[in-house]
């Protein structure tokens, strides 16, 4: 453009040095008003959604809101970036932080942001947080509003301080009892052949505080250390059995009584119709209380021999038993005896 015009003037104009002079100083004019020309850039302003158009010569998005007249605070947001260069039409968005408080196991603390949602305030805060005592973990924290609500201003934020651990517990496993029958071994009795012994496993729980109170526990994982050993028990299945004298040998019997002792004699009928006798190697006769010794029943009377129950009497009531005699010079030698062994051998319909 400058040869352009030497060009003109040269030919329009005289060639003196005054005109070089005057062409000279022309081209400068025209250069300047050139580069103020390329400076100039029309842009709008975004300001929380609210747009605003204003020309600019300035070269960076900082100094053209500077020129502008716009202030910024220090958490206000930026785009693009306030060193990023300025271009014609752009739209710089600004974004105002608001003041928002953040509430923490017992701490409260204020802040000012001007992020999108609560989950990006937490985290771009959280030095700032972490300087105040509250160590926010969005993994595990639980947050209301929820993380993904859009921040306001003067939102009041709940954080509940989320953690979870592993404990281990040393716990006992109970040995089990196991029984068996032994024909060797009198009915009623029992002999402990093994002794039980508790076993241990080790279990793993994972416990989640809130605040710092336990919230909940779940156990997560159990294995064995020492393995519980059985009791073995032998419950005797053999009937208990009674030395009788004039048989020389053991006799089983159903039950063992200790009792109180009379005696009677004479002739007469027994309670089940017979006539009562006495018979040392035999079986004699015997009254009863049927409630204890039922009526028919064979027993054996340490001292007395076999006998049949066989008969009842007005006395005879509870733990005692009348046993017959052929005299009452017999009966007056036996007289009342006490603690006296009687064995019932067999029920009725038994023998």
């Amino acid at each position: 453009m400058v040869e352009k015009l030497k060009a003109f003037y040269e030919k329009n104009f005289s060639n003196s040095p005054k005109a070089k002079y005057s062409v000279i100083a022309i081209a400068c004019v025209i250069v300047v008003a050139l580069a103020i020309t390329s400076m100039r850039k029309t842009v709008t302003v975004s300001i929380d959604g609210k747009e605003e158009a204003f020309v600019t010569y300035k070269g960076t998005v900082k100094e053209a809101l500077q020129d502008k007249g716009i202030q910024l605070s220090e958490k206000d947001k930026v785009q693009p970036s306030l060193e990023a260069g300025v271009k014609e039409n752009q739209l710089i968005a600004v974004k105002r932080a608001v003041p928002i408080s953040v509430e923490f196991a017992g701490k409260k603390v204020k802040l000012l942001s001007a992020e999108e949602t609560v989950g990006d305030a937490l985290l771009a805060e959280s030095e700032t947080l972490k300087q105040n005592g509250v160590d926010y973990n969005k993994e595990l924290d639980e947050v209301s509003p929820k993380v993904d609500e859009p921040v306001a201003k003067d939102m009041d934020i709940k954080v509940v301080d989320v953690e979870v651990k592993n404990l281990k517990e040393k716990q006992s496993i109970p040995f089990e009892t196991v029984t068996k029958k032994d024909s060797g071994l009198e009915r009623g009795k029992t002999e402990t052949k093994t002794e039980g012994k508790n076993g241990q496993k080790e279990v793993t729980y994972e416990l989640v505080y809130k605040d710092g109170k336990v919230a909940s526990k779940k156990e997560v994982s159990s294995k064995v250390v020492a393995k519980p050993v059985n009791a073995l028990v032998s419950h005797g299945t053999k009937a208990p059995s009674v030395y009788i004298p004039n048989r020389g040998s053991n006799v089983e019997f159903k039950k063992h009584l200790v009792m109180e002792s009379t005696a009677y004699s004479g002739d007469g009928i027994t309670a089940t119709g017979s006539v009562p006798v006495y018979n040392p190697g035999g079986i004699s006769t015997i009254a009863v209380d049927p409630s204890v010794i039922p009526l028919g029943s064979l027993v054996y009377v340490e001292g007395y021999g076999y006998a049949k129950a066989a008969d009842t009497g007005g006395v005879i009531k509870g733990n005692i038993i009348d046993v017959f005699l052929s005299s009452s010079a017999a009966c007056s030698s036996w007289g009342r005896k006490y603690g006296v062994d009687v064995y019932i051998i067999s029920y009725p319909g038994e023998w």
